[in-house]
């Protein structure tokens, strides 16, 4: 094969740094719009709002040197190449923000995890004409690894959020540490947002913060009324308001 094209080995690495980023929604927004205003989303959150945040946290030399980053689907996968200093403070920030940037400006939810775990990428080119693979509408390059099925595997179930696995925990700065929360009977953690929730708590609950768990879920329920969104944002909502102390992972 390789007389018909080059590999670029973009990264191969058995225990990468890996940030890993899921976003939510998209087979309602599949099922429920048109082809142009699919992609224009996607484009928006996935490209426009992550090239402009991505860009607030790492200098252009350290995003042009320092990472592989490889946009699919609905998710985008971040590794580290080359040693880039506190990555593991400046990535946990970054997606935080980059989070609660797309849910505010695009009402688009996600959840994301940071890991250390096995990857892979790489991209082709100097296709010959003979290739199959030459045409100009064929743009190839590759990520995988047990890293990312893992943090694929791993974020089913969890509600909105970033998570950090035990090991990515030890590397978290104090600030960060003070607000973590554990994924009950798991070696993963849920670290909450330094900004207010207020601006995303529905307004029949606004009234509500102060009153016990029950009465704030009873009024979220009412006001989410699609069952997936209101299991993926009720506990997010909670744990900022200081409701719950653990994230419990649904069985959806």
């Amino acid at each position: 094969m390789s007389h018909r094209f080059t590999i670029i080995k973009r990264e191969y690495e058995n225990n990468a740094l890996i940030a890993f980023i899921d976003l939510l929604g998209t087979r309602k927004l599949y099922e429920t719009t048109l082809a142009e205003d699919q992609a224009n989303k996607v484009l928006s959150v996935l490209l426009g709002e992550f090239d402009i945040k991505f860009s607030e946290y790492f200098s252009k030399e350290e995003i042009k040197e320092n990472f592989d980053i490889s946009i699919f689907a609905d998710s985008i996968a971040i590794s580290e190449r080359l040693n880039t200093s506190n990555i593991i403070e400046r990535l946990v920030d970054f997606l935080l923000d980059y989070q609660e940037s797309i849910l505010g400006n695009f009402d688009a939810p996600s959840r994301t995890i940071l890991i250390k775990d096995s990857f892979f990428s790489f991209k082709l080119k100097d296709v010959t004409p003979e290739s199959v693979l030459g045409s100009q509408f064929t743009t190839i390059s590759l990520c995988g690894g047990k890293g990312v099925r893992f943090a694929d595997k791993c974020l089913k179930g969890l509600p909105i959020g970033v998570y950090v696995t035990d090991i990515i925990k030890e590397n978290l700065n104090s600030d960060q540490q003070s607000r973590v929360i554990p994924v009950k009977d798991e070696a993963l953690s849920f670290v909450k947002k330094k900004t207010p929730i207020i601006p995303y708590i529905p307004d029949n609950t606004l009234d509500l913060i102060s009153e016990d768990r029950e009465t704030i879920l009873k009024s979220l329920k009412e006001s989410f009324h699609d069952r997936d969104l209101f299991e993926k944002k009720a506990p997010w909502i909670l744990v900022h308001l200081g409701k719950i102390n653990e994230i419990i992972r649904s069985n959806n």
